[in-house]
C-alpha cells in the first residue's frame, strides 16, 4: 500500500510533532550514513532539537571533528564552485511551478484527445445523429482526428496495394463488408469519411470552420 501523503506544513499537535521529529531524524541519519558509505563522499549535518526539548545540545553527524573537517573543506572551495549547484527557495518554487504547469498542460491535452476520441466513436456507432450542439473547438478536433484516421487508413491501403500479395477478390469482399456494417442512418458520417473532413455545422461559415481546422 502506498504511504499516506504528508502535507508540508508545521505540525501543530505536540505529541505528533515529537514523534515525527524522532522518526525523521533517525531516517536522516540512516540516509547520510548510506550516502557516505555507498558513494564515498563526505557528509555531515548539525541538527538542533526543537525548543522545549530537554537536550539543547545539537546533534552532529558523524562526529564534531569530522563535521568541522567537512565544513572547512566547503569553506575552502571557491565561491563560484560553491554556488554551481546551489538553488534558493524562490528558484525552487519557480522550477516546481514550471514542472507542474507542464504536467497540467499534458494532462489537458490527453483529456482533450480522449474526449475527442470518445465523441468520434459515438458518431461512428450511431449514437449522434448530427453535429448540432458542438462548439467550434470540438468540431475542429473531431475533423482533425477523422482526417488523421483516414490518412492512416489510406496509407495502409496503399501499402497493401503496393505489395501485390493480397487476393483482389478477398480485398473487394472485405471492403464490401466494411461498408455494409456502417450504420445506415449515419449518412452524414459516411460523407465525412468520403470527403475527408467534417461538414460545416449549422450557423458556421465554411471559412471559419476551415480556419479552425488549420489552427488545430
Amino acid at each position: 500500500m502506498a504511504p499516506k501523503k504528508v502535507n508540508m506544513e508545521y505540525i501543530s499537535n505536540g505529541s505528533t510533532r515529537k514523534a515525527t521529529f524522532k522518526k525523521r531524524s533517525i531516517g536522516m541519519k540512516k540516509k547520510a550514513r548510506e550516502l557516505s558509505t555507498l558513494c564515498g563522499v563526505d557528509v555531515c549535518y548539525v541538527m538542533y532539537y526543537p525548543e522545549g526539548e530537554s537536550s539543547q545540545v545539537p546533534e552532529v553527524y558523524p562526529t564534531a571533528p569530522e563535521a568541522m573537517r567537512v565544513i572547512d573543506r566547503f569553506r575552502s572551495t571557491p565561491e563560484l564552485d560553491r554556488c554551481k549547484k546551489k538553488i534558493g527557495g524562490e528558484d525552487y518554487i519557480r522550477e516546481r511551478i514550471s514542472k507542474l504547469q507542464e504536467q497540467l498542460s499534458k494532462a489537458r491535452r490527453d483529456t482533450h484527445r480522449h474526449e475527442t476520441k470518445l465523441l468520434l466513436q459515438d458518431v461512428l456507432a450511431g449514437g449522434r445523429q448530427s453535429l448540432t450542439g458542438l462548439n467550434i473547438e470540438q468540431l475542429a478536433s473531431l475533423g482533425w482526428m477523422a482526417d488523421n484516421y483516414m490518412k492512416k487508413a489510406s496509407e495502409c491501403i496503399a501499402s497493401n496495394k503496393s505489395r501485390r500479395h493480397a487476393d483482389p477478390l478477398h480485398c473487394a469482399a472485405t471492403a464490401a463488408d466494411v461498408v455494409a456494417e456502417a450504420p445506415p442512418q449515419q449518412c452524414w458520417a459516411m460523407e465525412v469519411a468520403k470527403a475527408g473532413s467534417l461538414p460545416t455545422p449549422p450557423g458556421t461559415s465554411c471559412c471559419s470552420f476551415s480556419g479552425a481546422l488549420r489552427d488545430q
